[in-house]
């Protein structure tokens, strides 16, 4: 009876671990079917992505482009003719001023041409432009407040428009693959590290550099990347 017993144990003992074994299997099987899985929808995300662009994708990154572009230009000329008079920094804000409207206009335009379902990854590059434009915001009220208390900050609106905005080219370029975005994001931000160190050492900021160099700027990271957005979308519309 005891040798009966003994068995029957063993028996059972060899059951659980078989059991054991199996569900451990059949767990790590599923691990990495869901790590694969996921893996793949992340993937098929981008893919789909790259693939529903459609012409005038780039007009968001062309609005904003040109409308810095230009207001630089005429910071530039309007600071040279009136010999350096700090009250052409407000020129500047044409650009929200400008921008927005134009910008709402054209989303309402392709809206109603083109609708369609925005995906996660949309959502994920709204939700960063949107981050962007609360900085800018929250950057502009430090800086009147601040000016209001008798003190000159504006620089700080500098060093957002090549940072901030940079690192929002940087990470659309990367979520989008678009290597001329992620470019000139990130030669942006190394040029607002070099404008922001110049700021801390009490280096002048003359506007016969940093003029050009913001217009630099931008054009790498939205006119030139708008453009070639836009230029692949037409490649992929005659292809479907």
């Amino acid at each position: 009876m005891q040798m009966k017993a003994g068995r029957s144990a063993r028996s059972c003992f060899h059951l659980v671990y078989l059991v054991y074994n199996i569900n451990h299997f059949i767990v790590m099987e599923e691990k990495k079917l869901n790590e694969r899985e996921s893996l793949e929808l992340i993937t098929r995300m981008i893919q789909e992505t790259k693939n529903k662009l459609e012409v005038g994708d780039g007009n968001v990154l062309l609005i904003w482009g040109y409308v810095s572009v230009l207001t630089a230009i005429l910071v530039y000329v309007m600071a040279i003719i009136l010999d350096g008079n700090p009250w052409v920094n407000w020129l500047w804000f044409l650009i929200p001023l400008i921008g927005y409207p134009v910008m709402k206009r054209e989303e309402r335009k392709e809206a109603n041409v083109k609708p369609h379902s925005s995906s996660y990854i949309d959502k994920i590059s709204s939700g960063i432009w949107k981050s962007v434009g609360i900085i800018a915001c929250v950057f502009v009220a430090i800086c009147i407040a601040l000016m209001f208390c008798g003190y000159n900050c504006w620089v700080l609106m500098f060093a957002y428009a090549f940072i901030i905005v940079g690192f929002g080219s940087v990470a659309q370029g990367i979520i989008i693959r678009e290597r001329s975005l992620t470019f000139g994001g990130l030669f942006s931000i190394a040029a607002g590290g070099v404008v922001t160190s110049c700021a801390i050492c009490n280096i002048p900021l003359y506007m016969a550099w940093a003029i050009p160099l913001y217009i630099l700027c931008f054009t790498l990271m939205t006119i030139i990347p708008g453009h070639i957005i836009n230029r692949k979308a037409k490649k992929l519309c005659r292809k479907n």
